[in-house]
């Protein structure tokens, strides 16, 4: 019986420790959504072993809105290398069938909303010339990452998390997919008209999370937190989970891992500089609260890229 991910990948792979397959994990979360023509993969889990993905992927325009994730993807072995990480749409279109390698840490908390539209669906959809639009010369790949704008953050995050089910919620899940699509295809053109979320506080509580990470080294609290959203403690800790998929707290101790981890990684600080950056007032807190969520010792960062 054909796999769901046949689809869109000629061969494919998605392991853990010591090789092991994960592949029914994420099959679970996948849907074929007829129209537009897309495969749908819903993604909300913290990583409990860093994750690599390997195979062919097929033909076609795959976008990922990414609300809460870090990682990165290459093309075939020795490619360049293309990172992801909070709020972004990271957007490829293959024009031929092309071996791709991806890998996602230990802790992350993988909050994204993937769609993989084949060429064939493209074609049907009338969107045949903007797709090889993206392609240089005789270039087979293209890939980018966007800002996601608040509008697709919110389609994103209902796509994720359903308001409703059955026949109606399918036909809901269908239009969101095709307004992202809409969206890309607009934003890489450069004529973008940005819409307005439906939704006040879900808007302010998002901008919230901007504000969060602008600012690591500010000692945020949630009586702050909920002040500025204009809400009390009560109904900002549940709005807060229900739009981010995590606690504020939670929230702002992953957002100051994962940015420490990007200076240790790419910038060089050293565990103490990386600490303060991010508002740890203790290096020894750091170094435990880093080595719990990562599964290894902030130092080994500067040893190379931790496996």
């Amino acid at each position: 019986m054909p796999h769901i991910y046949d689809r869109i990948f000629e061969t494919f792979r998605v392991v853990g420790l010591d090789d092991d397959s994960l592949i029914d994990r994420h099959v679970g979360q996948a849907q074929w959504l007829d129209t537009p023509g897309c495969l749908f993969q819903r993604n909300n889990v913290v990583l409990d072993c860093d994750v690599h993905t390997e195979g062919v992927i097929k033909a076609g325009l795959f976008i990922s809105v990414v609300l809460k994730a870090s990682g990165e993807y290459r093309a075939r072995n020795g490619g360049k290398q293309y990172r992801y990480s909070d709020d972004s749409v990271a957007v490829m279109a293959l024009r031929e069938p092309t071996m791709w390698h991806g890998e996602s840490p230990r802790g992350a908390h993988m909050q994204a909303a993937g769609l993989a539209f084949p060429l064939a669906s493209l074609e049907r959809l009338g969107l045949r010339g903007e797709f090889l639009d993206l392609f240089a010369g005789r270039e087979n790949i293209f890939v980018t990452t966007l800002r996601a704008a608040p509008r697709v953050r919110a389609i994103a995050m209902e796509m994720i998390s359903p308001i409703a089910d059955g026949r109606p919620a399918e036909l809901l899940l269908s239009a969101h997919a095709t307004e992202i699509l809409g969206r890309t295809i607009l934003a890489l053109r450069g004529d973008d008209k940005l819409g307005l979320v439906s939704d006040p506080k879900r808007l302010r509580l998002q901008t919230l999370g901007d504000l969060i990470k602008s600012d690591l080294r500010h000692p945020w609290t949630i009586a702050e937190l909920a002040r500025r959203a204009g809400m009390g403690r009560r109904t900002f800790t549940t709005q807060f989970y229900r739009v981010h998929g995590v606690s504020a707290a939670e929230y702002l101790r992953t957002s100051r891992l994962a940015a420490a981890r990007e200076a240790l990684l790419h910038e060089r600080l050293s565990v103490t500089e990386a600490a303060y950056a991010v508002g740890y007032a203790s290096p020894a807190n750091f170094s435990t609260a880093f080595r719990k969520h990562f599964g290894h010792a902030p130092s080994r960062c500067h040893d190379g890229k931790p496996s």
